[in-house]
Formats: C-alpha cells, structure tokens, sequence
C-alpha cells in the first residue's frame, strides 16, 4: 500500500493549500479561547493530512499533521507520506493532545 499512501496531486493540492500560521495569529487565537483552524486534506489512502507554514520569529518552518481516518495512523506510513510532501531531515513527534496524530516538522528557512 506505501505507494498508493499520497498521489502526486494530492501532494501539489497539499502544498498549494498550506496555511501560514505567524505567532500573532496564535496569540489571537488563544486569547480568545480558540486555535488557528486548519482544514485537513483526505487522501484516498484513508489518511487525513494538514500542512502549514509556521513563521515563528528566527525561522520558517513546514509543519505536517497526519492521522488516520479509520483506525490507528501507522508511523511508517505517516513517514511514507511525510517524506513524499517534504523530503527528508524532518521532526517526527506524537500529539499530546491527540495519539493517533502524528507531527512532522521540518526547519526550511532560519535567520
């Protein structure tokens, strides 16, 4: 199934779509109770994939949320996918809000 995990338009519609996310966005969101929304892309996979572009003060950074619609998100594939979106030299951490997604972070601009 690896090949089939994320298409080549799914990609160009992932990356074409990305939200940049900057701290004041994430300071006015908190402060009125709330979070940055950001609407997750469905793979045909059975995956559910969102991408940002975080600015945060010395760096930009290109921030991937994946999970599983049905079922438990398997690392190996969210790696699968994550590598297809961003290449290599990737963050991959867990959510503590949320176990069954997966954070990949990858650093593409610092100051």
């Amino acid at each position: 199934m690896s090949d089939n995990l994320i298409t080549p338009e799914e990609i160009e519609t992932l990356r074409a779509g990305a939200k940049t996310i900057t701290p004041e966005m994430v300071m006015e969101a908190l402060a009125e109770g709330k979070v940055v929304p950001v609407v997750p892309l469905n793979l045909k996979s059975g995956y559910k994939v969102s991408m940002t572009i975080d600015k945060l003060d010395s760096r930009t950074v290109e921030h991937l949320l994946i999970s599983r619609q049905e079922g438990r998100t398997d690392p190996a594939d969210a790696e699968i996918i994550a590598r297809a979106v961003i290449g290599d030299m990737y963050i991959m951490m867990g959510s503590a809000f949320n176990r069954n997604v997966i954070h990949f972070i990858k650093i593409v601009e610092e100051k």
